[in-house]
């Protein structure tokens, strides 16, 4: 579309690592998008703002990110391979977008055997609502329009029966169209193509286009779609924003006062961090002031710029309602922030697309200390760019753990990483975060003396720790009466007690669900002092676990799998093996189906890729924590001897 308007010279290819859209180093090293990109043209004095999403599954949040953008949604299915899983996920998502839907099949020179039937394909996977506006040459060098009723041969069908096909469902939206056809009327293309656009603006319909980027095939039909067809900011949907918690229409006004939504930020080289923003009422100059999101101190953009690929060219004008613009040298502006003009102090919040939870983490430690700032402000930076990665530093494992939805995901932000900021982590498969506990009520005692030089220490602390229930975490209480231990020293029993904690007495794992009492003690006017409370708190509370029934808990999940009906019974299976417990299925839209279990966190390391080979790449789950449970006697015994090992070498001189 770029090149049959003029917007570029030569065509780009993946192969060549030459496309416009793929411009960043990760996406020309995989070959695919590893982000979505914008880029404008311009075609019969209609201006278009073209967003390209990647397609492979892992990086599906970029695509989700962009649809509060946009008015239609173009979903491109590959000739050759089909209907994919990320296919099926975006189409509905843009449905319940309430955006306007078009599929484009491209790559027709490469798929000729499969054509005959791939639009039965498409129907099963993605609803009967589909329906071909064009349909390929005998020699694949060139579409039909099936608006008409007379057309050369064409690859597979036939023009009469798919115009005979869109004439039936578009008048279904209109009761004088359908009296029209049911008395025989005959109506001209243009009068069912413009039926046919008001039913596909409503969703009852959704056209299939055929095209061949590398032959030019359809490209000007889809082109024409896209100009003429398609719904404009000013005619397409209304934006629903919320305002101060109730939801209110915005519609395309450029009277109105500013309202516009960041769907993107990212870092460039040169230009700091850039916002890519959609306009959805008034106008945006860089002298507009306007604030971004609840703050209270107007700003103004400075620098605003259309997005082409790589290309960052300043606007001459302002953005009107309905523009697409990036906004440079701003800092602190968030995805999903709503900005608005000054007089309109309400708070505005954009509803956030319901992005899959990160399902796949990796334990990252620095390859140099003096990087750990670096790293801190480049993973925060990744973060705001990606709504589906996260990064959390494990307070029980001390580690610092990356979350992404599967392996390709976590590598590209590596490479991100390496690539943007110059940094270079080691990864590693992250910790499992299992628990300690105690199942008995027990007493302990320790007497801390220690005698230098100088001043010595002492102290005296007897305690009771008690079991609690599962997720109670820890309560601390004192029972000490008549100054046994002086008021000033309780916050250092405590701090002892939690130094105690940090590292159980089975396999040093923290333990949770306990109540500590100090019930008594002993001071010394002179030598008791705060260090020498904390001391003896520790070794009272190390005194009492092992009489105390301790016990080991492992991290157990809800895991949700998601995939094609047709694979859920070696799905079930799977999960069988990794000691999953099948709490409900549940059918989806398109074919799809969900299972639920609780499953331990330790047995799901490889399930993705277990995953992906059982469902051929079109399964993808969610995990999130929901309770602790005693381990299996193995894997005590197991965490338990490694305990034992690890102690041999501590004690080895």
């Amino acid at each position: 579309m770029l090149l049959r308007t003029g917007a570029i010279t030569r065509l780009g290819s993946v192969e060549s690592e030459s496309t416009t859209s793929d411009f960043e180093p990760e996406a020309r090293a995989h070959h695919h998008s590893t982000s979505s990109s914008m880029l404008f043209t311009t075609h019969d004095g209609v201006e278009l703002n073209l967003i390209d999403t990647p397609g492979h599954p892992e990086f599906v949040g970029s695509a989700l990110a962009v649809l509060p953008a946009v008015e239609t949604a173009v979903v491109v299915v590959n000739a050759a391979t089909g209907v994919e899983f990320n296919t099926r996920r975006l189409f509905h998502a843009a449905g319940e977008a309430g955006l306007a839907r078009m599929v484009v099949v491209n790559k027709l020179d490469l798929a000729p055997p499969r054509l005959a039937n791939l639009l039965g394909e498409l129907t099963a996977s993605l609803g009967t609502r589909l329906l071909p506006i064009n349909l390929p040459t005998t020699n694949l060098l060139d579409v039909v329009d099936c608006f008409e009723q007379e057309a050369g041969a064409v690859a597979f069908g036939s023009v009469k029966d798919a115009h005979r096909a869109l004439v039936e469902a578009v008048v279904e939206v209109d009761d004088a169209e359908l009296e029209r056809y049911l008395s025989g009327t005959q109506r001209s293309a243009d009068e069912l193509r413009s039926t046919f656009v008001r039913a596909m603006k409503l969703g009852h319909v959704v056209p299939v286009l055929f095209t061949s980027a590398k032959t030019g095939a359809g490209i000007d039909d889809l082109l024409h779609v896209l100009v003429k067809d398609a719904p404009s900011p000013v005619s397409g949907r209304t934006r629903r924003l919320s305002k101060n918690g109730e939801l209110v229409e915005i519609a395309c006004e450029e009277r109105a006062p500013l309202l516009a939504h960041v769907f993107k930020v990212t870092a460039d080289p040169h230009l700091g961090q850039v916002a890519m923003v959609r306009v959805l009422q008034g106008a945006l100059g860089p002298a507009t002031p306007f604030l971004a999101g609840d703050e209270s101190k107007p700003r103004k953009a400075g620098h605003l710029m259309k997005i082409e690929g790589r290309d960052h060219p300043e606007l001459e004008t302002v953005a009107l309602a309905g523009d697409i613009v990036a906004l440079g040298r701003i800092e602190d502006l968030h995805v999903d922030m709503v900005l608005h003009a000054p007089e309109l102090k309400d708070t505005w919040v954009m509803p956030r697309p319901k992005y899959p939870t990160p399902m796949l983490s990796l334990a990252v430690s620095n390859k140099s200390k003096a990087d750990d700032v670096k790293v801190g402000q480049a993973l925060a930076r990744l973060a705001e760019e990606d709504p589906t990665f996260s990064y959390t530093h494990d307070p029980v494992t001390h580690e610092l753990v990356l979350s992404g939805l599967g392996e390709v995901h976590l590598r590209v932000m590596l490479e991100r990483l390496k690539n943007r900021s110059r940094v270079a982590v080691v990864s590693k498969a992250p910790t499992i975060p299992y628990r300690e506990t105690i199942g008995a009520v027990a007493e302990g005692h320790y007497r801390h003396r220690k005698q230098t030089g100088g001043a010595g220490q002492f102290a005296e602390v007897f305690l009771r720790i008690e079991p609690l229930p599962r997720g109670s975490g820890f309560e601390f209480k004192s029972e000490v009466f008549g100054g046994a231990i002086p008021h000033q020293f309780l916050p250092s029993v405590e701090k002892g007690v939690h130094d105690a904690l940090e590292r159980g007495v089975l396999a040093g794992f923290p333990v949770f669900d306990v109540r500590v009492v100090v019930t008594d003690g002993k001071t010394h006017s002179v030598d008791s002092k705060d260090i020498a409370f904390r001391t003896a708190a520790k070794w009272a509370v190390r005194d009492a676990l092992p009489r105390a029934r301790p016990a080991l808990l492992e991290p157990v999940v809800n895991l949700e799998v998601t995939a094609p009906e047709e694979y859920m019974g070696a799905v079930t299976g799977e999960m069988k093996g990794v000691r999953g417990r099948i709490l409900g299925m549940e059918a989806l839209p398109g074919g799809l189906s969900v299972v639920r279990a609780l499953a331990p966190l330790a047995e799901l390391r490889d399930f993705a890729g277990t995953l992906r080979g059982v469902t051929g790449g079109h399964g993808t789950f969610t995990v999130e924590l929901a309770q602790y449970e005693p381990v299996p006697q193995h894997t005590h015994n197991k965490l338990v001897d490694a305990r034992a090992a690890h102690r041999v070498l501590e004690d080895a001189p």
